[in-house]
């Protein structure tokens, strides 16, 4: 379990809370025993106070019968039963004037014997109540069971938090159309309704968006297929080579779209199987209508669990991108066992990455050609692949890494 999970938390909460109250009931218990132990005493100790009376002569033999049988004590004349009385463990013991009165338990009943200098009297307490302070242990299992109930409606409370977090990481991973409402009225509910809201707006945003790029792909096609065939008919001129460029530069506008819309549909699921490193550095220098040997590098038989496709536009874009702004073509791959580096000579960055992993961002050399969403891409289909790109400028290299 997480160590940071509010489960967790709730979970040592009570136990700390079910430690302090069975030590507080501990305490109660034996409070509770010993205030009912003192009214024994108490109540026994009025019991010596009337045999001491009658020893020293304020009272005659007859009213310390009657004294005693309002305290409910009777006089047991039986050697027997007091000899074995005496050979048992003392309950307790009271003192009245100097003299010590020990009292035992035997059966149901508990008998009280007399100070030696007194006599040989055992007295029967025919009225013997006997300690009981068990109502505490209820009261304890009634408050642990009531906490227990409690932190089972928390727990179940908090379940739905999983539950809505799976869902959360499959909408992260594509599944837009995931329903998020509750129907509970807890405070998780109005969290589960809200997120829903916004998926729902967020889901209106990426299908508006996708349908945008598939629109303008498909409108753009024809005007410029009809252009280009146009201009076939076009004697030699000024004119005819910069339209000629200008249509160039929309077809290779459309295809970053068609590119960008791949990556961005929410709907794909990314088909991925092993692939080695060579196919995919082959298939992306065939885009470029490069030889393989003509980029250098160190690849041997490693594969990548990869989709084929948008990893083929990986490399073709960090291998124009590299090819572009280097200086006089010096340009490398190296593949380390947890990266993969894209190296090219020449001036480092003026800013940092995140600049210009934004879409419509390019450097200042040689950019006639670029529109800014080479590492816009590279970084969309990386993240795809839970990879990540970064950079660094080093010995008058900039070099751009595949994180796997």
């Amino acid at each position: 379990m997480n160590k940071h999970s509010i489960l967790l938390r709730i979970i040592i909460f009570f136990i700390l809370a079910l430690v302090a109250t069975t030590a507080l009931f501990k305490v109660m218990h034996k409070h509770e025993f010993t205030n009912e132990r003192e009214k024994l005493r108490v109540h026994y100790h009025h019991v010596a106070m009337s045999v001491m009376r009658w020893k020293i002569g304020e009272s005659t033999y007859d009213e310390l019968l009657i004294a005693l049988k309002k305290d409910k004590i009777s006089v047991v004349d039986n050697s027997n039963l007091y000899k074995s009385i005496q050979g048992l463990k003392k309950f307790d013991t009271v003192s009245c004037a100097k003299g010590d009165f020990h009292l035992y338990e035997q059966g149901s009943f508990r008998y009280v014997i007399v100070p030696p200098e007194v006599g040989t009297m055992l007295l029967k307490d025919e009225n013997t109540k006997s300690i009981n302070v068990d109502y505490v242990w209820w009261l304890y299992a009634a408050f642990i069971a009531i906490m227990l109930i409690l932190f089972l409606s928390i727990a179940i409370s908090l379940y739905p938090l999983k539950h809505l977090q799976q869902q959360i990481r499959r909408f992260g991973e594509g599944d837009i159309d995931i329903d998020f409402t509750s129907t509970r009225k807890d405070e998780i509910a109005e969290v589960s309704n809200e997120f829903n809201k916004s998926a729902k707006k967020i889901r209106d945003i990426l299908h508006a968006r996708i349908i945008f790029l598939r629109n303008i792909t498909h409108e753009c096609k024809t005007p410029i297929t009809s252009g280009k065939l146009a201009l076939e008919f076009i004697e030699e001129s000024k004119a005819k080579e910069k339209l000629n460029n200008v249509f160039t530069r929309l077809e290779l506008l459309l295809k970053e779209f068609v590119h960008i819309e791949k990556i961005t549909a929410t709907d794909q699921k990314l088909q991925k199987k092993l692939y080695p490193i060579t196919d995919i550095l082959g298939q992306a220098t065939d885009m470029l209508f490069l030889e393989p040997d003509s980029i250098k590098n160190n690849f041997s038989k490693r594969r990548l669990d990869v989709n084929f496709e948008l990893f083929t536009i990986v490399f073709k874009n960090l291998i124009d991108n590299g090819l572009k702004y280097s200086q006089n073509n010096d340009f490398y791959i190296e593949c380390e066992e947890y990266g993969i580096h894209f190296c090219s000579r020449g001036d480092e960055m003026d800013e940092s990455l995140e600049h210009y992993i934004q879409p419509f961002t390019k450097g200042e050399m040689k950019s006639s050609e670029s529109f800014g969403l080479g590492l816009y891409i590279v970084d969309a289909i990386l993240k795809k692949h839970n990879y990540t790109l970064s950079y660094r400028y080093e010995n008058g290299y900039n070099c751009f890494t595949i994180e796997l």
